[in-house]
Parts: structure tokens; sequence; C-alpha cells
């Protein structure tokens, strides 16, 4: 499992590794996989970026060779390079070595399970996830719980995470490329959070998030009628969340967060101020309807 921040070189750092394996396997029937979640223009980059390093590497430019379009073999072993895409027909090829997933976040959980999965059985192969933090409901947070469980278990590290702030430590000018997208966005912003500091988003995925809702709460009774003097908020959610939806369509049609129409009625108290001082007013629910 490794997760970096987005264009920290995550991808140069896989087409190093898949050369350094195609070279030490290359006198065994070794084969890899490799799945991004689009043939274009992800899994293409990808095949791009393994040829420049094959190519400039002495050691092997002058001996792989590009199959079928899609596959790079040195010697006897060979990487596939395959499309994770809903749609895409990728049944028959197998990982005896290394099954490997880029952007995870962005592969459905079904799509992996039924037809990528399976790849590693024979050998019980590795299987390396990379990705960019997103929410606790993509392949990649789900992969990312079950290898810190087995982590607990042995005591083998399974689990790389990165973050800006160690990325700045090789690369002070994307350190300063972050440090002014926060000044723009917020530190606290989804983006912010998820690309460049490996944080899950979950709650912004809908109209408020953990914060909002911690000022929500409060000890009085449900009221019935407005109060003189009083200002009241309506605030109002149609059809649910999207922001948690897959980008297929299919997946999106069935996202169960897009189930109901949601007005909550919140009484507004404007002197509370939030735990880091910034003023903010206090939300107090007064009641729900769905």
């Amino acid at each position: 499992m490794v997760i970096l921040p987005r264009q920290s070189g995550k991808n140069e750092l896989q087409a190093h590794i898949e050369t350094y394996l195609l070279f030490i396997y290359s006198s065994l029937d070794a084969e890899m996989v490799k799945v991004s979640p689009t043939y274009k223009p992800q899994t293409l980059n990808a095949m791009r970026r393994l040829e420049r390093v094959l190519h400039q590497n002495v050691t092997t430019r002058e001996v792989w060779k590009k199959e079928s379009g899609y596959i790079y073999r040195l010697n006897h072993a060979r990487i596939f390079f395959l499309s994770g895409g809903p749609t895409a027909n990728v049944v028959g090829a197998t990982a005896n070595l290394l099954l490997s997933c880029d952007e995870a976040q962005d592969v459905t959980i079904a799509k992996w399970d039924k037809d990528f999965a399976p790849m590693a059985a024979s050998t019980n192969a590795t299987r390396v996830f990379w990705g960019t933090m997103w929410t606790s409901k993509t392949l990649l947070a789900r992969e990312l719980r079950a290898a810190r469980e087995e982590e607990k278990k042995d005591g083998i590290r399974r689990v790389f995470i990165l973050t800006a702030d160690d990325v700045r430590k090789e690369v002070p000018r994307y350190g300063e490329y972050v440090d002014s997208q926060v000044r723009k966005l917020g530190r606290r912003h989804p983006l912010i959070r998820s690309q460049y500091f490996s944080e899950e988003i979950d709650a912004e995925g809908g109209m408020f998030d953990a914060r909002r809702r911690a000022l929500m709460q409060g000890r009085h009774e449900m009221e019935d009628k407005p109060q003189p003097g009083v200002l009241y908020a309506l605030l109002l959610d149609v059809a649910g969340e999207d922001e948690s939806a897959d980008d297929s369509e299919a997946i999106e049609l069935r996202n169960p967060g897009r189930d109901s129409t949601a007005l909550t009625v919140v009484r507004v108290d404007l002197e509370t101020l939030l735990d880091d001082m910034i003023q903010a007013p206090t939300y107090n629910v007064v009641n729900r309807y769905t």
C-alpha cells in the first residue's frame, strides 16, 4: 500500500520498480499485471513512462520488447498493462509475480474483486495498491484498512503514506506550490486534505462535515414555532449527496446517498467561536424533515 500526494513522483517510482523487476526476473517465467483506472490516458501514460525508463537503463535498453500493444517483455519476464474501467474486458491475464493497481481510489471495488483479484490466485502473488487519498468508500481505503490489520498481526510494514510535508523535504519547490494552494483554498479544503496531505474526507461528501455537525448539537427541546427575535436558517439538501458517487454512470445512478431531500431548520447563535478561534455561528437543530 503506497499513498503519495499528487504530482510527487508516484508513477515515476512505479516505472523504475517495474524495470527492476523485469530485469531481475528476466530468466524466469514471471508475469506482472499493472491496472490503471482508464486506458486513455492513464494506461497509455504508464506504458510510455515504462518505455522511457527501459530505454534510459543501460541494462535493459537493447533487450526489452513490446508485444500486442500492451505487454512489455524482457527475455522471459512480462508485464501486462490493463484498464480498470467498468467496461474493460480483462479476463485471462495472470499475475504470478505482482498485481499492481495504480490510482486505486478510482477503480471500483466490484471491478477489482471480480476481474482483477483472481489474477494473483495461482501463486498468491504480491498485490500493491497505489493512489492518493479520497474517501473511506474506495478500493484504496478498503485495502489500506486490511493492510493495517495485517500489520497488527505480524508487525511487518505494509503501509507507506507520505504527505506534502514529506515531499517538501526533498523538493522545496513542491512545498512552495502546496503552500500557495493552501493560502488560496484553505488547509481544510477537501482537495488540499486529500490530494496533498493524504487525509480521508468522508465528511465533505455530504452537506456538513463532522466539525459543522458538532455545532448543530444542542440541549434545547424541539421547537414547533419560531421565537420572536431569534435568527433561523432553513437548510435544504436536494436528493441527498452526489459527491461520493463513482465516475461510472451506472454506479452513480444507484448511489445510496441520493435517496431523499432533507430540510433542516436550525437556530443560529452568532456568538459562538470554533476551537481554532475562527468566528462562525453555532447551528442548533430545531427540526428536520425528509
